[in-house]
């Protein structure tokens, strides 16, 4: 009997180790109970022999306390998606979403989640506020916010209660991708973004409703490389303080009329660059002629561009290889004409001191005026 029981003891270590291999090694986790997740759910999708995925989904969620009720299941599972969607809105009819359309007490210290999506929700300008321990997350390296915001503005620094604040955004030291869109952000600041992200490298805050970006609000965002801030209300391009890694800026969807001529020196490995559908009138050289060499693509679709005389350096600025979309407003002669091919004609069209020579109508007199 006794070898039968070491068999059987065997086996069951075995089995064991197996579980344990097969909800920590591979990735997610086991998903509880129904009655423990209700009224969530949670999926796993065994991706591969070696990799198993666990999904999170909570849909229709009344107000934060549904969300709470939950927790101690969440807070045993490494999560590998979290959606939270449709969800605070009866929070937000009753007039108490600042106080129940927030994340759970201490979440984004307690909760192991690689990406957290919500979309469609009424959450607080406070709802990532929820910390009474020293913030520390390195888990989340995707976070994105879409069509959930009910206030004008996103408080990124949270006020502990013992006479300090941490920021939210920060606290997620391994975050890689921050999305924020579709909302209702006025402004920018270096608050939203105050300690160094090193990890960072993708920012989409577009179709808010930002008017204002303020000086050195990315300043301690040096590894980006993606920032979408296309369909805002920013008038000016002013706010870079320092060198930037960004390789693609798209400020398309604006009313920006004028770029500073400080802003491409600090871009120094800029690809691609979008000002379509914007309020620029003219191109001032002093605002190019520092661009990197790295550029390839300036959108300038759909803008009013007068292009007069001063337009004669873009050929002799922007490298043949880099694409220049867009086309002149004004004068007449060179309505919708591309830019580059305008620029070279007024090689030829402008005079020492800047003016389009006009071609004099040569006079002619009809032989039979002679008879």
């Amino acid at each position: 009997m006794r070898p039968v029981k070491i068999r059987i003891f065997y086996r069951m270590f075995q089995l064991l180790i197996a579980f344990i291999l097969f909800t920590t090694a591979l990735g997610g986790t086991a998903c509880p109970s129904r009655g423990k997740m209700y009224p969530c759910t949670c999926i796993n999708i065994q991706a591969s022999k070696t990799r198993m995925y666990t999904l999170v989904n909570c849909h229709h969620l009344h107000n934060s306390d549904s969300l709470n009720a939950i927790l101690p299941a969440l807070r045993s599972m490494e999560i590998d998606q979290f959606h939270l969607f449709d969800s605070f809105w009866q929070a937000h009819e009753l007039g108490d979403a600042e106080k129940k359309g927030v994340m759970p007490m201490n979440w984004l210290t307690f909760l192991k989640i690689k990406e957290i999506e919500i979309y469609d929700t009424a959450l607080s300008s406070s709802f990532a506020c929820q910390e009474k321990t020293i913030c520390k997350n390195y888990m989340t390296k995707r976070f994105s916010v879409r069509n959930s915001s009910v206030s004008d503005k996103i408080h990124t620094l949270c006020e502990t209660g013992k006479g300090n604040s941490y920021s939210w955004i920060s606290c997620m030291s391994e975050l890689e991708e921050f999305h924020y869109s579709h909302g209702r952000l006025t402004s920018i600041g270096a608050d939203m973004f105050p300690i160094e992200m090193r990890k960072l490298v993708h920012l989409n805050l577009t179709r808010n409703q930002i008017s204002s970006v303020r000086q050195g609000a990315f300043s301690k965002l040096k590894r980006l490389t993606t920032l979408d801030l296309s369909h805002n209300q920013i008038e000016y391009l002013n706010f870079f303080t320092t060198e930037m890694e960004l390789k693609f800026l798209d400020l398309s969807w604006n009313r920006i009329k004028e770029i500073d001529s400080t802003q491409l020196t600090f871009l120094t490995k800029l690809e691609k660059i979008a000002f379509e559908s914007n309020a620029l009138t003219k191109l001032d050289e002093n605002s190019w002629k520092k661009c990197p060499a790295s550029l390839k693509y300036v959108d300038l679709r759909e803008n009013l561009l007068h292009c007069g005389c001063n337009m004669r350096w873009i050929n002799n600025v922007f490298p043949a290889k880099t694409v220049i979309k867009g086309r002149c407003s004004t004068p007449k002669n060179y309505e919708k004409t591309s830019i580059r091919q305008t620029s070279q004609l007024l090689k030829k069209s402008c005079d020492e001191n800047g003016n389009i020579i006009t071609k004099k109508r040569t006079s002619y007199t009809s032989p039979i005026s002679l008879i």
